[in-house]
């Protein structure tokens, strides 16, 4: 038999309308009557109704986390999908957050490319306010989200007027290059993500920095778009072996793009970093599974996920503070698959 209020209620020596304010977390209860009618809840088991809260307060005391998508119906270790690597670390961030508050988190993949013009989290208003993860949106989709009078947060990129947390992507292709280019490499492949994604340019951008400031000649660097995908990034990388380049070291933009490089390397049976030098964007599990031990340039997806938390509190609570933006400075993790050109 469900427990309910009223059974609360008569536990604690209470009224109803006592223990409805204490799980409404009214200051018009006083300490010692809060804390006993808790004890009763934790006693009982007794679940507080989300949704009746929700119509009382004007809180659910949930957020959502949206991972925007291709496709919602793909799984994750397709080759042809994106690797949800990045949504898995960034979720451990805010629960972490999370973890000394009330409030709870729920996550939705959407397509941004469906029938569906709003993800259900958002149009079924089961939430107080929405992290944005994920690079397959546009401009309008924010708006259109905003216009729901939502509070969001954006990781990954940036929105004028919307609180946002990512990171420093022109410093992401500039360490890069940097490194590569330290080590003697001059003829470099970036394989970064899709032409239209912003980061992705960013990224382009800050590796074009790196190579002008060494004073390398830019004929020698080849820069390939892909869909952040293992099949993007093998098929980008093929592509440019049947045109007949051969790079002294290839730069993936994605964890899931250099999977899909590492692949068609396996094929080919070239053997890394003896034949060619790789390094990766993205600290993950795939890059701690490779075949070798892969150089990465960490973006710190944990710490994305808990500064996002923390905006996302600080603007429930001050509605009316500026726009908050939040960039996380990258940094090398070196380990073995890069050599030093002779």
């Amino acid at each position: 038999m469900n427990v309910t209020i009223l059974d609360i209620a008569k536990a604690a020596g209470v009224s109803k309308s006592t223990v409805s304010l204490v799980i409404n977390e009214s200051d018009k209860v006083k300490l010692e009557t809060r804390h006993k009618v808790w004890q009763t809840i934790n006693k009982l088991g007794y679940v507080p109704n989300m949704a009746a809260r929700a119509l009382t307060t004007s809180q659910t005391k949930t957020f959502g986390l949206i991972f925007l998508t291709s496709d919602e119906t793909s799984l994750p270790y397709v080759l042809d999908s994106v690797p949800e690597t990045l949504l898995y670390d960034v979720t451990y961030g805010i629960n972490a957050c999370l973890k000394n508050t009330d409030y709870s988190l729920l996550t939705e993949r959407f397509s941004v490319s469906g029938q569906a013009k709003l993800p259900d989290l958002i149009k079924n208003k089961r939430v107080d306010g929405v992290f944005l993860i994920g690079g397959l949106y546009d401009d309008a989709f924010i708006n259109l989200v905003l216009e729901q009078g939502i509070h969001v947060v954006i990781i990954g990129r940036r929105h004028e007027g919307v609180d946002s947390v990512s990171v420093n992507a022109n410093k992401v292709g500039y360490l890069g290059a940097k490194y590569l280019l330290e080590l003697g490499h001059r003829q470099i492949a970036f394989i970064s993500g899709p032409a239209y994604s912003s980061i992705s340019q960013e990224k382009q951008n800050g590796f074009a920095a790196a190579v002008a400031e060494k004073g390398v000649n830019m004929e020698q660097i080849y820069f390939i778009h892909s869909p952040y995908t293992g099949m993007g990034g093998y098929q980008a990388l093929k592509q440019l072996w049947n045109e007949g380049v051969r790079p002294t070291a290839i730069f993936g933009g994605s964890d899931g793009i250099t999977a899909g490089m590492i692949r068609f390397l396996y094929e080919q049976e070239i053997s890394v970093p003896k034949d060619v030098s790789i390094i990766s964007y993205e600290e993950s599990v795939l890059s701690t599974h490779a075949p070798f031990s892969l150089t990465v340039i960490d973006g710190h997806k944990m710490q994305l996920g808990e500064m996002a938390c923390m905006t996302m509190i600080n603007r429930i609570k001050k509605q009316n503070a500026q726009e908050v933006t939040l960039i996380i400075e990258p940094s090398m993790i070196i380990r073995g698959s890069v050599k030093v050109m002779g």
